[in-house]
């Protein structure tokens, strides 16, 4: 049951009707049961690991809040951040442990390993551990109800994908009652309209063109790789940003804000700034939970790039249990420090503020482009066929190329010039400054267009896989 099929469409709705039916001291089993119902619409048999880790969580703090001594309790933190990880690895990195590090140091033989991958548990350990955490740092109280627990991570707009949600930015909005008026209903809709119009008409219709190239890497001209470049760079981004605007939209429906995760992005001039406004709550969860505990910034400059670099590293890790998303973390690690360089260089930042703001532009734009094909290549040999091939002569561009291709070049045109616009900020304003019958209109096309383009049906979304 994803965001942009006829089932999500057909669960929110009989969802929203029991909402506005029931009274408020039944919401939070609301949230709880038609989350656990959305969660086990693609496998019933995993469901417990969202409650188990919940659990833990919900004990774990009870358990460090117990005791006094300082040294003990950071003890019983990190045991209980350990037991909160042991299902991730399991799940998602015991068999590349195994198999890429442990075989080739010991020479065992190769056993597989992989497991199916329960839907969000990286999501949903995060947020376990951000409750924790920020429990024991005494930003946030500890809860007595293990319902409000499992509310907060189980709300399904945020459960398969994020954003990642700290405590304090939802536990308080689900106690305290989600409003029941109809005020934010239409904004709700806009919002989510327009995430599907990204998954729908931008990712999803551009897949295919990009996964061809990635299946069968060989023996193709440049502006082929090319073009599955350009494209794997729209198609991830309106994947998952589309998701995340649907999940926005949801949860205001039902009277619940959840925080900004994507902000223009590719209209970064570097790459500092690329990470500021890309999938924002992991960047600021890596920042808050994993970069300062390590020392940030306030250290020796050489064990300041270290901390950087260790954490897009663990940052490309949590992507997946491959070498690509290892190289895709150093890449960006390595990027980072060479942004920090310069600052930390009054010369070279002197020769930077020289350098024309579009070429920052797209130096950095290109960066992110070619780190995109590690993401989402396959293995490392893939990655390097694809770069080096789109860097290959000759480059010219035949008509051939334009003709076959112009669908997929129209989506990367229209999605370059609209890019900018692309903001929740601007969605708001163009909510409250519109005509609502004429909206109303507009969106109640773009879903029957949307229904039809996609067949009643929606690929899956990139990020269900991390």
């Amino acid at each position: 049951m994803i965001f942009s099929s006829i089932e999500y469409f057909i669960f929110f709705i009989a969802y929203f009707i029991l909402f506005k039916i029931l009274s408020a001291k039944w919401h939070l089993h609301l949230i709880i049961f038609g989350s656990l119902v959305f969660y086990s619409w693609w496998d019933l048999t995993l469901s417990w690991v969202p409650a188990v880790l919940c659990t833990t969580a919900f004990y774990g703090v009870i358990w460090i809040e117990k005791e006094i001594d300082k040294q003990n309790r950071i003890k019983r933190l990190a045991l209980v951040i350990l037991v909160l990880l042991l299902p991730l690895f399991y799940f998602k990195y015991n068999h590349f442990f195994y198999n890429e590090i442990i075989v080739p140091l010991t020479g065992s033989a190769f056993i597989n390993l992989k497991v199916v991958l329960p839907l969000g548990i990286s999501f949903i350990t995060f947020t376990m551990i951000s409750y924790v955490v920020d429990v024991y740092r005494g930003r946030f109280p500890i809860e007595k109800s293990l319902k409000d627990i499992f509310a907060y991570t189980l709300f399904f707009p945020q459960l398969i994908a994020g954003p990642i949600l700290r405590p304090s930015e939802l536990i308080p909005q689900l106690t305290r009652g989600s409003t029941k008026n109809l005020s934010s209903f239409g904004l709700g809709i806009t919002i989510f309209t327009f995430g599907l119009v990204k998954k729908v008409f931008f990712s999803d219709s551009i897949s295919s063109t990009v996964e061809q190239v990635y299946l069968n890497p060989f023996g193709l001209d440049p502006m082929t790789y090319w073009l599955a470049i350009w494209g794997f760079t729209v198609q991830i981004y309106c994947d998952f940003s589309g998701y995340t605007d649907m999940a926005i939209g949801s949860a205001i429906i039902l009277g619940i804000n959840l925080p900004l995760n994507f902000n223009k992005p590719y209209t970064a001039y570097n790459l500092q700034e690329f990470w500021q406004n890309w999938h924002i709550t992991l960047s600021k969860w890596l920042r808050d939970y994993l970069y300062i505990p390590l020392g940030g910034a306030y250290c020796s400059k050489n064990r300041h790039f270290a901390n950087i670099l260790i954490t897009m590293i663990l940052g490309g890790l949590w992507h997946g249990a491959n070498w690509t998303f290892i190289i895709w973390g150093v890449l960006h690690g390595v990027g980072i420090i060479l942004v920090h360089l310069i600052k930390y260089s009054p010369f070279l930042s002197l020769i930077f503020s020289y350098i024309p703001r579009p070429l920052k532009w797209a130096t950095t734009i290109l960066f992110v482009m070619l780190t995109w094909v590690f993401f989402r290549s396959p293995d490392l040999s893939t990655a390097w066929i694809i770069i080096s091939g789109a860097f290959a002569f000759p480059t010219s561009v035949g008509s051939d190329f334009l003709y076959a291709n112009i669908f997929p070049l129209l989506i990367i045109l229209i999605f370059a010039i609209t890019h900018r616009f692309d903001s929740i900020v601007n969605i708001r304003l163009l909510y409250h400054k519109s005509n609502k019958i004429i909206l109303g209109v507009f969106i109640l096309a773009i879903w029957i267009i949307s229904i039809a383009v996609s067949h009643g049906s929606s690929s899956q979304f990139i990020y269900f896989d991390f």
